[in-house]
């Protein structure tokens, strides 16, 4: 719930790479290509219910390509 986003190899756990959002995320997120290339996204609005922390950003990232 520290509003970082990570990206992790699933070959060895290690983190790859690491991004801070406004607020946690607390939604499933959504992959999806577009013109070849795949993105992930999802919602940074937090929870006042698990912490004080909220905003309003939606979040889309670019993989990287092979």
């Amino acid at each position: 719930m520290d509003a970082k986003v990570r990206a992790y190899s699933l070959a060895t756990g290690e983190e790859l790479w690491s991004d801070q959002a406004q607020a946690p995320a607390v939604a499933n997120p959504a992959v999806y290509e577009y013109k070849g290339r795949e993105y992930v996204a999802f919602v940074a609005g937090g929870n006042t219910i698990l912490k004080d922390q909220v905003g309003d950003q939606i979040v889309v990232y670019a993989l990287p390509q092979d």
